[in-house]
């Protein structure tokens, strides 16, 4: 089907914004392997959003990406992945010839608690976990960064849409050795460069996400000895990817403030509809989509069709629930998660949409989602 709305869209910036930013990849003849825009484009990003004692190593996905941090660990055997997330979540740790064993979550908040990966450590023995951010809405994960400090356990935290805001308490790797944070740069997220990622680490983790990410060969090294990781993917970064990213992180700004808008204009008009918003807290993100809630998995089905005639389209996100996929092991059941998965719906963000357009579109999903309800749809 042809739409004119679509869920999400690239928002890339045109060549003439980024070409000036790959001439030192060209004057120079090095188009991958961290040449010289690449690292320009990590600084650039730990300036804007690093912390103290943190680097920012860059890949070419944030499914190598999370395979990396993995990788770099020599972590082996099962890692906790919760069941609420993108599939991509579980076939990073696969990636990494890890076993994906999945936990269910919080039933408000999408989230693992800490108790939750306490239990999970202490029962099956996994070496590390990976946490979502759902949706990239900002979460505080300083209480699971302290459970795996006292456990010795590797924490990794997957926020795929999340980077554009401030990252707050979530910002833990450059105080916590155990802590990695990873973001993807994918085309249809807030900070869309065509494919790639941000992994923020302790400095001294740098040298090992590196050689991770280029076959595990120590080129990378902090001091030339062999030191782990011993295989590793190719999960480098393009110097044109880079280029784009760094223009990119010129307008980043004003992207986030219009998607923020544009979620507090959705959040507003939902008001005293069926939809209950999944999250509220509107500097809590850059907002790729908003996520809402809806009474039941025929009332979401139904609204996407009842769009879908208006040329809009709406997507489900993270679904099906890992919970309820085949072949991989649960810590237990997980209703939260399925829950989750079968009664949310992402609704389209845009940087660049004049307000009547927006008012056009949420009227006429307020609509369909009212007809979903058996309610009058106009």
């Amino acid at each position: 089907m042809q739409y004119n709305v679509r869920a999400v869209t690239p928002e890339l910036p045109d060549p003439s914004e980024w070409i000036k930013f790959l001439k030192p990849a060209i004057d120079e003849n090095w188009y991958t392997n961290y040449g010289p825009v690449n690292t320009h484009f990590e600084k650039r990003l730990s300036a804007l959003y690093g912390r103290m004692g943190e680097g920012v190593v860059t890949s070419s996905s944030a499914t190598s990406g999370l395979s990396a941090c993995l990788i770099a660990e020599a972590i082996s055997g099962p890692v906790l992945c919760p069941a609420f997330t993108f599939q991509a979540t579980a076939a990073a740790i696969l990636g990494a010839n890890c076993k994906p064993v999945i936990v269910d979550v919080d039933e408000v908040s999408g989230v693992v608690s800490a108790e939750t990966l306490e239990y999970g450590f202490q029962k099956i023995g996994a070496k590390a976990a990976i946490v979502v951010a759902p949706y990239g809405i900002t979460n505080n994960f300083q209480a699971h960064a302290e459970v795996c400090r006292k456990l010795g356990k590797l924490l990794i935290i997957d926020n795929a849409a999340g980077l554009g805001v401030a990252r707050g308490q979530s910002a833990l790797s450059g105080k916590n050795e155990a802590v990695r944070e990873v973001f993807s740069l994918h085309a249809t997220k807030p900070f869309g460069i065509g494919e790639g990622c941000a992994i923020f680490a302790p400095y001294s983790k740098v040298p090992s996400l590196r050689a991770a990410m280029n076959f595990g060969l120590q080129s990378h090294s902090a001091n030339g000895e062999v030191q782990r990781p011993y295989w590793g993917i190719n999960g480098k970064m393009s110097e044109v990817h880079a280029a784009i990213g760094l223009a990119v992180a010129d307008g980043m700004a004003q992207r986030v403030a219009s998607r923020q808008e544009m979620a507090r204009n959705w959040i507003e008009f939902l008001k005293d509809s069926p939809a209950v918003p999944f999250h509220t807290t509107i500097d809590a993100s850059p907002w790729q989509v908003l996520p809402i809630l809806l009474e039941s998995q025929i009332n979401v089905v139904k609204t996407m069709e009842n769009a879908a005639k208006h040329k809009i389209e709406l997507r489900r996100y993270y679904t099906p629930s890992l919970g309820t996929c085949q072949g991989m092991e649960q810590l237990s059941r997980c209703p939260n998660a399925q829950n989750l998965a079968e009664r949310v719906l992402a609704l389209p963000v845009r940087s660049f949409m004049a307000i009547e357009e927006q008012y056009k579109i949420m009227s006429t999903v307020r609509a369909c989602i009212a007809k979903s309800q058996n309610r009058v749809c106009k």
